[in-house]
């Protein structure tokens, strides 16, 4: 028989990791608590309207290639992705613009009207990142994490040196282009990986030169469609995904996991375990406290988790067809460097930043005929900073609606047929995410790398986690090279037999 491995959690990593498993030939079960998959990817409908919830932004198609061909099927058989153009649109707190996009003539020209030395920077810091690129996403995000004493290799370390990654990524922009609108609209990626700019390592501008680049792509049909993409294509695989399946803790025995415990009390028994709940929410529902290692509530509570997100899902009787389908307003608040601004530990109740994603004109499927959703996201304070949500909800929707007139969107308001909202709270119960802290951990110096959770547990044998708090960090693309890496360590710890081998071919 195969080696029998069980999933907890049907978000992205844990959909892939069952793709990448099945296809090796393990008898793979997926356990999931609700009664779709896609965990904060899931979506939800409100009458006529549909929603993603969680990712609204794709990068790097071939690592989505990649998974499907690795399982030997192919990604056109089960989801098709649309370029965007532009990437990303910018709106700052001088009322300049810039429209972030892969033409890169198109995108020197909008510098050179911000400054005529800008163009040049631009080239110097693009040219220099294709070597970045080479030195530092295979080695570093495409390859299973090692332990710290694994990343002192003298050939890796001369090829990284130069690109100064002690740097800030405030100060690695402000190097290339002493223009703070650059240095905030080049490095908005940090704020969803739970930092500020200036407290963000340079390492991250990688992410703005992979946008550049390749661009930015929507999965036809949205978020969820992709979830439901995955689904199939692990179900096809061989996968069994179990919905509405809650597992009540995982059965740790002899210092090794053993299978799960249900929920309805039928234990089931496996020879490997992979956690894709959220890391701070299963560690205290799921994990046997001997199995927890040293992640007390104590050492939970001292990690430094990313902040919340307040959401805004609206259904609207008309278009925005002149509008992009990624806009970001970057409040002047953004430039202080002092707390609440710099981590987000106090509600911005005068001039927030915001996102609104606008996808009904490249994904027309998700509203009735003539009209749109809209998501709106503005970054808040995790639950930790206990934000009265019941007083302040209201107050501070009504700002957020209001400031949409500086993405254009107009008169909103008097157009929405369908509004739900989301708090960190919302995240916290509805999502079981820990703090609802929508972007897990932060990438601060000891949460990088090796120093953050490990795939492979250190606390049980056959334990592994996988999602946004282990190595490589938070968002899809990276938890997509995570479930690479955990499919890795699986290999390596419960070694298939040669008859299922066969059996898998």
């Amino acid at each position: 028989m195969s080696q029998r491995v069980i999933i907890i959690g049907a978000g992205p990593g844990g959909l892939a990791t069952a793709m990448r498993l099945a296809a090796k030939g393990y008898d793979v079960d997926l356990f999931e608590a609700e009664d779709r998959v896609g965990g904060r990817m899931r979506g939800f409908e409100d009458g006529s309207y549909a929603f993603d919830t969680g990712p609204t932004i794709l990068q790097l198609p071939r690592v989505y290639e990649e998974l499907f061909a690795e399982s030997g099927l192919r990604l056109k058989d089960y989801i098709r992705f649309k370029r965007l153009e532009p990437n990303t649109r910018l709106r700052f707190w001088d009322d300049t613009q810039l429209d972030l996009t892969s033409n890169i003539a198109a995108f020197k020209a909008q510098l050179a009207q911000l400054r005529p030395d800008l163009p040049a920077a631009f080239e110097r810091w693009y040219v220099e990142h294709f070597r970045k690129d080479v030195v530092g996403y295979k080695p570093y995000l495409g390859t299973p994490v090692r332990p710290v004493l694994g990343y002192l290799r003298f050939d890796e370390l001369m090829a990284a040196l130069p690109f100064r990654p002690w740097e800030s990524l405030y100060d690695h922009y402000w190097r290339f282009f002493q223009d703070e609108r650059l240095v905030y609209g080049l490095s908005y990626p940090a704020k969803y990986l739970g930092m500020h700019p200036t407290v963000c390592s340079s390492i991250f501008s990688l992410v703005s030169f992979l946008e550049f680049e390749y661009g930015i792509w929507q999965p036809e049909g949205g978020f969820r469609a992709l979830a439901q993409a995955f689904a199939r294509a692990a179900e096809d695989l061989g996968t069994r995904i179990h919905l509405n399946r809650p597992v009540r803790q995982i059965w740790i025995d002899g210092g090794r996991a053993r299978g799960v415990e249900m929920a309805d009390g039928e234990r089931i028994a496996a020879d490997a375990v992979i956690v894709n709940a959220d890391f701070g929410y299963a560690l205290q529902n799921l994990i046997p406290k001997q199995a927890r290692g040293h992640y007390t509530d104590a050492k939970l509570q001292h990690m430094q988790f990313s902040c919340s997100t307040f959401m805004l899902y609206l259904g609207v009787d008309r278009r925005y067809e002149g509008l992009p389908h990624h806009q970001l307003y970057l409040s002047d608040h953004i430039r202080r460097h002092e707390r609440p601004w710099v981590d987000d530990s106090a509600l911005d109740e005068t001039n927030p930043s915001f996102y609104v994603c606008n996808p009904t004109l490249i994904d027309p499927g998700n509203a009735p005929e003539g009209h749109s959703t809209l998501f709106v996201l503005a970054p808040i304070p995790n639950a930790s900073y206990h934000v009265d949500w019941a007083a302040k909800q209201q107050s501070y929707r009504d700002l957020i609606i209001k400031r949409m007139a500086l993405l254009g969107f107009d008169d909103v308001e008097r157009h929405i047929v369908s509004e739900t909202c989301y708090t960190a709270e919302t995240w916290r119960d509805d999502y079981r995410t820990y703090q609802g802290a929508v972007f897990n951990l932060g990438h601060n110096w000891n949460q990088l790398g090796p120093l953050r959770p490990p795939i492979r547990s250190d606390a049980a044998q056959q334990l592994y986690w996988i999602g946004g708090a282990v190595h490589p960090g938070s968002g899809l693309l990276t938890i997509l090279e995570a479930a690479r890496s955990a499919a890795f360590f699986v290999g390596q710890d419960v070694p298939l037999t040669s008859m299922s081998m066969v059996t898998a071919g």
